[in-house]
């Protein structure tokens, strides 16, 4: 199963993470909270903002949160999760080693010498869920950080 990842950094945010050994247990507690929580709406924003066909891409959408590196990470696990977010150009398949592609969905016979397959636009759902959320994370991490 192809998992589908975005990797979205904020670099004052990942500098003042990176030093998170440094701070007392009280402030860690804090920043792993907010990462989480903010973990937690990414994914919920994810779904919302997701195409829905059959739900499998939604469905796919999953979270998971490793505490001792304070990272979260959002993944959608459907294999075309990526043709969704970022769109695809046009192609134009043709057999190899056969004279014919063979497909139920292509023609009523289900053969056909080439098959010509449209642009596809992209319709974003994991980055505006980042973005959406990164000004509630940066604010919940430099409120744990301050004293």
């Amino acid at each position: 199963m192809a998992v589908f990842t975005v990797n979205l950094g904020i670099n004052d945010l990942q500098r003042s993470l990176g030093a998170f050994k440094t701070y007392d247990a009280q402030t860690q507690a804090k920043l792993r909270s907010a990462v989480q929580t903010s973990t937690s709406n990414i994914m919920l924003g994810a779904k919302r903002r997701a195409r829905v066909k059959s739900g499998g891409l939604v469905k796919g959408i999953s979270m998971s949160y490793d505490g001792i590196r304070n990272i979260g990470i959002v993944r959608a696990k459907s294999s075309h999760a990526h043709l969704v977010e970022y769109g695809a150009r046009a192609a134009e398949e043709r057999p190899k080693n056969k004279k014919a592609l063979h497909s139920s969905a292509l023609t009523g016979s289900g053969f056909a010498a080439a098959a010509n397959i449209p642009a596809r636009r992209e319709f974003p759902f994991m980055r505006p869920a980042f973005e959406d959320e990164k000004p509630n994370l940066v604010r919940s991490a430099e409120a744990a950080i301050k004293p």
